[in-house]
C-alpha cells in the first residue's frame, strides 16, 4: 500500500511540475502614434508570447504596462501574465491576459471620471491559441 501510495505521490508530483513549466510567458508591448489634428494620442497594444505577436486593440492615450503591485487593487488575478491600459481624456482601457490551457485570454475593462459605480467592468474580449 505504501508502495502504490508513493508512486501515485510521484506521479501527481511529476504532472504538477510538467504543468507548471508549460505556463507560457507573455507581455503586452506597443506602438504609440503622434496627435492627431485634435491633439489626441493613440495606442497600438500588442500581445507578445512565445515568437508570436498578436494585435489585440488600438486606444486612444498612450498605453502603458501596468505595475504587478497593483493588480490586487484593480482586480486583476495573481495568475495575470501581463497588464496594461490606458487614459485619456476622462476614460481609460485597461487589459490583462492569464494562460487558460492552451490559450492565451485577454480581459477588457474601462473606467471613466464619470462612472457612477466602481471598478473596472473586466469582461472576457479576446483569445489566442497557443
Amino acid at each position: 500500500m505504501k508502495r502504490t501510495f508513493c508512486f501515485f505521490l510521484l506521479i501527481c508530483l511529476a504532472q504538477m511540475s510538467v504543468a507548471q513549466t508549460n505556463k507560457v510567458q507573455a507581455k503586452f508591448t506597443f506602438k504609440s502614434y503622434p496627435e492627431d489634428a485634435n491633439g489626441t494620442p493613440y495606442s497600438d497594444i500588442f500581445l507578445n508570447f512565445g515568437k508570436k505577436i498578436a494585435k489585440i486593440d488600438k486606444v486612444t492615450g498612450n498605453a502603458d504596462i501596468t505595475d504587478p503591485n497593483l493588480y490586487a487593487k484593480n482586480k486583476i488575478p495573481k495568475t495575470a501574465l501581463s497588464a496594461c491600459g490606458s487614459w485619456w481624456a476622462g476614460t481609460g482601457d485597461y487589459y490583462y491576459v492569464v494562460q487558460e490551457k492552451n490559450k492565451l485570454v485577454i480581459y477588457k475593462g474601462w473606467q471613466a471620471e464619470e462612472q457612477t459605480d466602481r471598478g473596472f467592468h473586466w469582461k472576457r474580449y479576446k483569445s489566442v491559441t497557443l
